[in-house]
């Protein structure tokens, strides 16, 4: 199915706009954090902000093994950048608490992409098991929650605005028409973009992003079971795509929810416009007060 698009051109691999090698996209002097790091659009996002000349990257995880192999091949790639791979558990405060203890020894962390994610198993409403229901929420929501929390703890950084990154999914733009049976994994990523915008609206000394990142092979893809939503995307579409959102030309859409298929160009022109409503691109119920005379 063709996808809703506010650009008249709708990417499905990264273009030469948001080639992380280009000198204004630089991160060097900079440090990364990325959840689910060691696959697919993690293990991506690692290498481009690599590529973006990044001081420090960590890799953060479940599975130490798959964070460890990511980390030593991408070390003799990019030597100039250090990798560091810890296992945490993003939805147990005590771990995201000793996470950032151990990343601010080395730094303060400036970029942080949010993108582990857990689908829970699909299934219409009443059939589901409960607390595997319940897992999307906390590790989508608690998880996300954590994580802004302790990024916004730090000690006050000498160098731009911190850049928060949460990787979402466009299943919440398209409703439960086109998404069920997945209530679990739908409805816990909308509460995680609520999360996101809250700390952008609390705290406007930073900027915060939610990101769909369209639709690319991956184990949340191929759990949810949705041969009508087949992964046509690359994990280098958002990874690319991230690394602009920690440049300033993204600063216009701090707060917002965007789609990495988005042609970069495109929102650049509708900068003006975009700023001129407070409400665009941001999760609201469809009509909300500018339909309600119909209603009457």
């Amino acid at each position: 199915m063709s996808m809703p698009n506010p650009t008249a051109k709708y990417h499905n691999n990264p273009t030469p706009v948001v080639d992380p090698t280009q000198k204004h996209l630089s991160v060097a002097g900079k440090t990364l954090l990325v959840t689910g790091g060691g696959t697919a659009i993690g293990a991506a996002t690692v290498e481009a902000f690599a590529k973006a000349n990044a001081d420090h990257v960590f890799l953060v995880g479940r599975r130490l093994n798959l964070l460890e192999a990511v980390a030593e091949k991408l070390s003799k790639e990019y030597p100039k950048t250090k990798f560091h791979a810890i296992q945490t558990d993003i939805s147990k405060e005590n771990e995201v608490k000793a996470l950032f203890e151990t990343v601010n020894k080395t730094s303060f962390l400036d970029i942080l992409v949010a993108n582990a994610a857990y689908l829970s198993l699909p299934g219409k409403l009443a059939t589901t098991e409960t607390g595997e229901w319940w897992k999307g929420y906390e590790i989508n929501v608690l998880g996300t929650y954590l994580l802004g929390k302790y990024f916004i703890n730090q000690s006050k950084p000498s160098r731009g605005k911190p850049v928060f990154i949460g990787v979402n999914t466009g299943a919440i733009n398209v409703g439960p028409g086109f998404s069920s049976p997945m209530s679990g994994y739908v409805s816990s990523k909308m509460a995680t973009a609520s999360v996101v915008e809250f700390l952008q609206q609390e705290y406007p000394n930073i900027k915060a992003f939610n990101v769909s990142p369209g639709m690319v092979q991956s184990e949340i893809a191929d759990k949810s079971n949705t041969p009508q939503f087949p992964p046509t995307d690359s994990p280098e579409l958002m990874a690319n795509f991230a690394v602009w959102l920690a440049s300033p030309e993204s600063d216009f859409l701090a707060g917002r929810f965007i789609w990495a298929n988005w042609d970069v160009e495109g929102l650049i022109a509708a900068k003006e416009k975009i700023l001129a409503n407070p409400g665009q691109l941001r999760l609201n119920i469809d009509g909300w007060e500018s339909n309600f005379a119909a209603l009457k």
